[in-house]
């Protein structure tokens, strides 16, 4: 679904909360912002933008991408939540990287609804979902686009300043999800690391339905996407994320009718046997070397072991990995941006942008359907055959031959 034309705009914009420009903020280890960045028509990305202390050389450039319960602010030690270890777009800047992080759509069911008809206990998530599944567009394809917006930006900065510093992604589980996707789409992308995700995927009927892509297991396990980030290198970390349940509790003043799904830390052992089935396209590749798979304990310690960081930092030419203990939570009282609020603007962005796709449709559809000759029931048979075989296989789904003979009881 990451079909949709993204917008130049002016770049990435560091913004005070109430849209005014102010200038990096700092701590002992780093400087930061607020920023915003245009993706599509009417949608923007916002996060912060992390940049080296002091006079630090910029050796790469990173979109580090948080689990979608993880605000940016958590994913860079700025506010609790995450443990020290899992802070990657901390450490990342601590090692020379310029980091975007992206704030990623919630679990959270605060918004999903409407106050004119009703709300619902459907994550964040599952909302747009259902919604974008209609207009062929996905939660993952949206925010994939913000992750490739930032890299549009990353490589206008490369040009300007003639610096060509390697560009990579970086995610834990639903950002984990989201690096795997968008550096599998983007070559420009030299490096990734996937963190809790990387798995064999064909339990995803019980994970939760905005994981669902249409058809995509009958080409596509993460083996499969990891072949279209070949020759490139990929580091495939085992480690713990955040578990789901399932959806929200349903609460009063809501309607029920989320969709049933949980995410679990995954076995070591089904992380190992999806990363052996990409090793084999690598090694096609004569690029086995470039395939890395780290455990964070048995599979279910925090991400961010030193192991894994060292092979993502050497991907982007960085061959030293410089320890910094404890977060920067303390470094001066400063007032942050409301991450509910601007979990609302990036909610009500996606809904608004696929209901302009609703309203625009029916010229799709009249357009789809301009072949097919209406003025007779004889010539509508003649000319719709070709309609009919795609609703059946493309709309429907139509199943395989038989095999053997119906065992009837």
């Amino acid at each position: 679904g990451a079909v949709d034309q993204r917008q130049t705009g002016t770049g990435v914009n560091v913004v005070a909360s109430e849209g005014t420009l102010v200038g990096m903020k700092t701590t002992s280890q780093f400087a930061y912002g607020t920023v915003r960045w245009q993706v599509l028509d009417g949608v923007t990305a916002e996060g912060l933008l992390l940049m080296p202390a002091g006079n630090t050389k910029i050796q790469a450039l990173v979109i580090a991408l948080p689990d979608a319960d993880w605000t940016p602010e958590m994913f860079c030690g700025l506010t609790e939540g995450v443990t020290p270890q899992a802070q990657l777009a901390r450490r990342l800047v601590n090692n020379g990287c310029m980091v975007l992080v992206p704030t990623l759509i919630s679990r959270s069911d605060e918004f999903s609804g409407n106050p004119l008809v009703s709300y619902t206990n459907q994550p964040h998530r599952e909302f747009i979902y259902r919604m974008a599944f209609e207009m062929g567009r996905h939660v993952i394809g949206y925010e994939v686009q913000k992750v490739l917006s930032a890299v549009d930006y990353f490589e206008r900065r490369n040009k300007s300043t003639g610096d060509n510093l390697p560009i990579g992604v970086v995610g834990v589980g639903e950002g984990g999800l989201l690096a795997l996707h968008s550096a599998a789409v983007d070559p420009r992308i030299d490096a990734a690391m996937v963190c809790g995700y990387f798995q064999k995927r064909e339990g995803v009927w019980e994970e939760p339905i905005y994981r669902n892509v249409w058809s995509q297991l009958t080409e596509f396990g993460d083996a499969e996407i990891a072949s279209l980030i070949a020759p490139r290198p990929l580091v495939i970390e085992a480690c713990a994320v955040p578990e789901i349940a399932g959806p929200p509790a349903l609460r009063a003043g809501r309607r029920g009718g989320a969709a049933p799904g949980k995410i679990e830390i995954c076995t070591l052992g089904m992380v190992r046997s999806e990363f052996d089935r990409a090793k084999v396209h690598y090694d096609k590749l004569k690029a086995g070397d470039s395939l890395t798979l780290v455990a964070s304990g048995e599979g279910n310690s925090p991400a961010g072991t030193s192991q894994s960081l060292s092979a993502f930092l050497s991907a982007l030419e960085i061959d030293e990995l410089t320890i910094v203990a404890g977060p920067p939570i303390g470094d001066g009282e400063r007032k942050l941006v409301d991450s509910n609020a601007r979990q609302k603007r990036q909610f009500d962005e996606l809904v608004d942008f696929t209901q302009r796709l609703f309203g625009r449709s029916d010229k799709y559809r009249a357009k789809f359907w301009d072949k097919a000759d209406r003025s007779s029931v004889e010539n509508w048979v003649k000319t719709s055959g070709s309609y009919r075989d795609h609703v059946y296989k493309e709309l429907i789904g139509k199943l395989p031959k038989p095999t053997m003979p119906l065992n009837v009881r």
